[in-house]
């Protein structure tokens, strides 16, 4: 009986193999018809950023040189360079509301301001996965917490403070410290750095926000370790999303394969302590 060569055979299979494949129709690409949000960015050619008024490095801020740039803006830089358009950033919004308010008006495509995603938030507008989840934090004056201790540890001493509990006005933390610290009273700040001066005051006992700018005060100054303590709320996470329009479903899943594609697997410390390498690991993308 005639057979043929083992080599032919592999040949033809592989030919009708690859037959079998090329007959196969090619996979349904959404148009720019079925993606609204995204089809405004390619038609006009540009991406419009919301972002909040003051710098929060090292997640946006000015340089030295009067550079916009941290961890937030070189995110969305490198995604704004991927889709082929140029970048605005809006930086009117005197609130992180205000940021979401940007978009949802569609007065922004997306925001991006290290914002926590809320349940008001996200009736309002869509959110991709957390690009960072930070635990939530307090400062505590270190004298007035001695004042309540009555031989208990310190941290037993937290888990029932007691007092005023400084909060960023019109802020997550607002929401937050009602759940959280409901037997303490809630002072509101217009911004960080007064809440900070109020907590060095002793006109709060504490102040409440994330990790990274728990961290971040006694990072920029360790004499600050003499009079405040910095804790952190284990397995109580803030997470941090990037907001899109109500009709911007594409758009986010397009986001988010940018951001897992980029495996950044951001945190706190990494952000804090590792900047550089964070910044050039996007920039390699």
């Amino acid at each position: 009986m005639n057979t043929l060569p083992f080599s032919l055979i592999c040949l033809l299979c592989c030919v009708f193999t690859f037959s079998a494949f090329a007959a196969q129709p090619p996979a349904q690409i959404p148009s720019v018809a079925q993606a609204p949000a995204l089809a405004k960015i390619l038609n006009r050619g540009t991406l419009r950023v919301a972002m909040y008024h003051k710098d929060t490095p090292p997640f946006y801020y000015r340089d030295a040189q009067g550079t916009l740039t941290g961890v937030d803006v070189e995110l969305i830089r490198g995604f704004a360079d991927k889709l082929g358009v140029n970048l605005i950033f809006d930086r009117s919004a005197k609130t992180l509301n205000q940021a979401i308010d940007m978009v949802a008006e569609d007065k922004a495509d997306l925001a991006i301001c290290k914002l926590s995603i809320t349940f008001d938030r996200a009736s309002r507008v869509l959110f991709t996965r957390p690009y960072i989840r930070l635990r939530k934090g307090l400062l505590v004056n270190r004298i007035l917490l001695q004042q309540q201790l009555n031989n208990r540890s310190k941290i037993e001493t937290i888990q029932t403070l007691q007092g005023k509990l400084a909060v960023i006005g019109n802020s997550s933390y607002v929401g937050y410290a009602r759940q959280r610290f409901s037997q303490m009273t809630l002072v509101p700040y217009p911004n960080w750095q007064e809440a900070i001066e109020a907590l060095k005051a002793q006109e709060v006992i504490a102040a409440f926000r994330d990790e990274a700018e728990i961290k971040k005060v006694i990072v920029d100054n360790k004499n600050n370790a003499m009079s405040l303590l910095t804790v952190v709320l284990e397995k109580d996470y803030d997470p941090k999303g990037i907001a899109l329009p109500p009709n911007g479903h594409f758009l986010r899943a397009l986001l988010e394969s940018y951001l897992d594609n980029l495996s950044l697997e951001l945190n706190a410390d990494k952000v804090l302590f590792n900047y550089d390498d964070v910044i050039n690991q996007i920039h390699r993308y």
